[in-house]
């Protein structure tokens, strides 16, 4: 998709327009309104960063354990980026960062049916092919500033995907230690 507000907000309309399948990520060039934590705006340049929302349905979880999710998307992100440069870290609960830089950003939306998760959008930005930021945002970093080189941002989802589909598939059969 080339332009949205929001990733996360596309994402949740077209699940009320009818159900998505577990696992359909929602990709945009651009965000008119992307948001973080706490109603926090994200710049991105268009076409130059990988701005998505994916969608699972956790039912299996009790709301006591949320935050598992959280952490798999956050570890997912964290072991994309290690393939590319050292000094990846995950700031609890939503941010990454490269040394004191933020290289991205995740805001997680769960909905609970009774004490049981239903649904969960996971939305992550990360500055992939930035050259320069403009908004009083701290420490912004993209990943061609690290590296001086462009990456495919297809190829870094993809990486992500694999990564998170294989954490879920503990926490689907409980094994919460191996995360």
């Amino acid at each position: 998709m080339d332009e949205t507000n929001s990733t996360n907000s596309l994402i949740r309309q077209m699940m009320s327009d009818g159900m998505m399948p577990e696992g359909s990520v929602v990709v945009a060039n651009f965000q008119t309104a992307g948001r973080g934590q706490v109603g926090n705006v994200w710049e991105s340049e268009a076409g130059k960063n990988l701005l998505f929302s994916m969608v699972i349905y956790p039912s299996f979880m009790s709301a006591n354990r949320q935050f598992l999710i959280s952490q798999i998307a956050a570890l997912s992100v964290k072991e994309t980026l290690d393939q590319y440069t050292d000094g990846i870290s995950v700031k609890w609960p939503n941010d990454i960062y490269w040394r004191d830089k933020k290289i991205c950003g995740m805001l997680i939306e769960n909905d609970l049916s009774g004490h049981d998760l239903s649904d969960s959008i996971i939305g992550v930005g990360i500055n992939v092919n930035q050259e320069a930021f403009h908004s009083d945002a701290p420490n912004p970093v993209s990943l061609l500033q690290i590296i001086d080189r462009e990456v495919d941002c297809d190829e870094i989802l993809e990486s992500f995907r694999r990564r998170f589909y294989n954490y879920y598939l503990l926490l689907l059969n409980e094994e919460y230690d191996e995360i």
